[in-house]
C-alpha cells in the first residue's frame, strides 16, 4: 500500500507539472491582455498613454513578449516563485495570491458543503427507491427531478429561484452575503447569514441532485438483477437486509468514482451561482480574474484545484479496497 501511495504521489508531481505548463500557455494566448485592458480603460477616460509607458507597464507584469519563447520563459518564472511557495501578487485585486484565496474560500466551501451533504442525503435515497419501485408513480417523480436537474442551467434556475423567493414573496434577501445596514452579532448574525445563502444553496442542491440520482438508479437497477441477489432472496432474508446490505455496497463502487471530484467541487466555488447572487465567494473572484486576464490569480487558483483534484483521484482509488475487497492496490 505504501509502495502504491509513493508511486502515485511521484505521478502526481508529473501531472501538476504538465498541468501548470498547459494553463500557463493557455492565458498567455488569450485575447485580452490585463495591461491592454487597463490601458483601455485608461483611454475611455480621455487619457492618451505614450507607447513608451505601455511598454514599460508590460515589462513590469512581465508581459512584454508574447512569443514562444517568451511565454516560456515566464513560465519558467513564474515555476520558480511557485517553487518557493511564492503564487505572486493579484493583477486585480492588488494582494498576494494566496490571502486573496484564502480570504474568498470560506464562503464557497460553506455553500458546497451544505450543498453536497444535502445532495447525498436527497438524491441517494430517492436512487434506491426508485430502482426498487420500478416504473412506479415514485420512479416516474424521481425521472422527473432528474430531468430538471439535468436540463435547467443554473443562471437561468438560480434567478427564477430569486425572483420568487426574493422579489415577490420577499422571504430571503436577492443577493449579498450580509445585510450591510444592519450590525448584527452572535446568532442574529449567523440567522442573517443563512437567510442570504439559503436561496444560492436551494439552487446548487437541485440542480446537482439530478446526476447523483440518476447514477445511484441505475447502479442499484444493475446490481438488483445480478444472480447473488437472487440466491440472497432465496435464502429467505429481508428485503430490506437484500437492498441496504447486498445490493448497496457494490453500488457504492461507482459512488466512488464521482468522489474524485467533490474534493475540489467543496473549494472551487459555483462561479455562476455566486454570480447570480452576487456572493463574495472564490469562484466569483475567479471569474472577475478570468476576464481581467489576471495570471497570477487564474494560476494560483487553478493550480489549486488541481492539487485537490489529484488528490481526490488518490483517495478515491485507496476507498476502492475498502468498498470492494477484491480489489488489490499495488
Amino acid at each position: 500500500m505504501l509502495k502504491y501511495i509513493l508511486k502515485r504521489l511521484a505521478l502526481c508531481l508529473l501531472i501538476l507539472l504538465g498541468v501548470s505548463l498547459i494553463i500557463y500557455c493557455l492565458i498567455r494566448c488569450m485575447p485580452v491582455s490585463f495591461i491592454d485592458d487597463k490601458i483601455a480603460q485608461m483611454n475611455q477616460g480621455g487619457a492618451t498613454i505614450p507607447q513608451e509607458t505601455i511598454d514599460s507597464m508590460k515589462a513590469l507584469y512581465g508581459l512584454e513578449d508574447n512569443s514562444f519563447l517568451g511565454i516560456l520563459k515566464g513560465y519558467g518564472s513564474w515555476l520558480l516563485s511557485m517553487l518557493r511557495f511564492d503564487f505572486g501578487t493579484s493583477f486585480k485585486y492588488g494582494a498576494p495570491v494566496i490571502d486573496v484565496i484564502k480570504d474568498h474560500m470560506g464562503v464557497s466551501f460553506a455553500v458546497a458543503l451544505i450543498a453536497t451533504f444535502f445532495e447525498f442525503m436527497i438524491a441517494i435515497p430517492l436512487g434506491i427507491t426508485a430502482a426498487t419501485h420500478q416504473y412506479s408513480v415514485r420512479d416516474y417523480v424521481v425521472t422527473v427531478i432528474v430531468m430538471i436537474g439535468i436540463s435547467l442551467p443554473s443562471f437561468f434556475f438560480g434567478q427564477m429561484l430569486k425572483d420568487i423567493f426574493a422579489m415577490k414573496l420577499g422571504w430571503f434577501p436577492p443577493s449579498g452575503l450580509i445585510d450591510a445596514s444592519s450590525d448584527l452579532t452572535g446568532i442574529a448574525r449567523i440567522f442573517d447569514y443563512f437567510r442570504h445563502m439559503f436561496i444560492p444553496i436551494l439552487t446548487v442542491v437541485i440542480l446537482s441532485i439530478g446526476g447523483r440520482m440518476r447514477m445511484t438508479r441505475t447502479n442499484m437497477l444493475e446490481v438488483l438483477n445480478s444472480d447473488y441477489i437472487r440466491t440472497a432472496r432465496a435464502k429467505g432474508l429481508s428485503e430490506k437486509t437484500v437492498i441496504y446490505k447486498h445490493a448497496f455496497r457494490n453500488t457504492l463502487i461507482p459512488l466512488v468514482t464521482s468522489l474524485a471530484g467533490l474534493l475540489p467541487s467543496l473549494f472551487s466555488g459555483a462561479i455562476i451561482t455566486e454570480q447570480v447572487f452576487d456572493l463574495p465567494g472564490i469562484g466569483n473572484k475567479a471569474f472577475q480574474a478570468m476576464i481581467s486576464a489576471d495570471i497570477p490569480f487564474i494560476m494560483g487558483y487553478n493550480m489549486f484545484l488541481a492539487l485537490l483534484s489529484v488528490i481526490g483521484v488518490l483517495l478515491a482509488d485507496l476507498m476502492y479496497a475498502w468498498v470492494d475487497p477484491r480489489v488489490k492496490l499495488q
